[in-house]
């Protein structure tokens, strides 16, 4: 049951009053106390072999966000990267954190050249690796903080390719979070 109408909630949002109907979503927690990646906390994770890496160069094919994602693993299973639409429409960065064969992201997306809020939503994705160094990564997004599930994305990592922080920079100066908190 939906209280508020988009236009309402933008309103409300633009004086500070969403956050109280709806719940802060930093902090680890999404809407009314659920938690922030509600469908991957379920997921089964199994260790990574030796071999096996999240950081790396990643196509994803799905339609719609067809793309290139460069990921970076840091301290701590923290991770850090961005996203190009592979016709250079949108781009997002993301912060989240590793587990096994599981990586959780707060992810933030922007259009190229049109007005209005970036896009911030959780994300995960599921490697199953594979021996040529072709990871599949198979996994879902939602449409808000608080719900990573709903649209399903996959991709491969790229063999020989290394990630680069200015990897989906389309303007002199810009730069890719390297911080791990969830981002505004």
């Amino acid at each position: 049951m939906r209280l508020f109408s988009q236009p309402v909630v933008r309103m409300l949002a633009s004086f500070g009053l969403a956050a109280l109907l709806a719940g802060c979503p930093s902090g680890g927690t999404g809407a009314a106390g659920e938690p922030k990646w509600p469908t991957a906390n379920k997921v089964a994770t199994t260790p990574l072999p030796g071999t096996a890496s999240w950081t790396g160069v990643y196509f994803i094919n799905t339609a719609g966000t067809r793309g290139t994602m460069h990921l970076f693993e840091g301290g701590d299973n923290k991770v850090h990267g961005c996203w190009l639409a592979e016709d250079k429409h949108a781009k997002a960065t993301f912060v989240g954190e590793t587990k096994d064969n599981l990586v959780k992201l707060d992810w933030t997306e922007k259009r190229i050249g049109f007005a209005g809020a970036p896009v911030h939503l959780t994300a995960y994705f599921v490697m199953t690796p594979a021996e040529d160094g072709k990871h599949i990564i198979k996994g879902e997004y939602g449409n808000d903080v608080s719900s990573d599930a709903g649209s399903p994305w996959e991709g491969i990592r790229q063999k020989n390719a290394e990630p680069k922080e200015d990897g989906c920079k389309l303007e002199e100066g810009e730069t890719i979070p390297v911080e791990t908190k969830p981002l505004d």
